[in-house]
């Protein structure tokens, strides 16, 4: 993802991110794809994989997070 007309690493990864997430690719390859972005900082990542999900719908956001707090339990 290097040399998009002089943008930000961090905005063209957001961009590249979100459109995969919009058209419906699996969210753990986008994870996956975030985990590889070797440019970016882990700050970056998470900022990134907390936008990533955001994008997704909303009744997955819950059923998601929900089963990560049950299995904290």
């Amino acid at each position: 993802m290097r040399g998009t007309h002089g943008m930000p690493a961090l905005t063209r990864y957001r961009d590249a991110f979100a459109k995969r997430v919009l058209l419906g690719e699996p969210f753990g390859a986008v994870e996956d794809a975030i985990d590889e972005a070797v440019e970016l900082t882990p700050d970056q990542k998470a900022a990134l994989w907390l936008f990533a999900f955001s994008l997704r719908d909303p009744s997955e956001q819950r059923l998601e997070a929900g089963a990560q707090l049950a299995a904290l339990q």
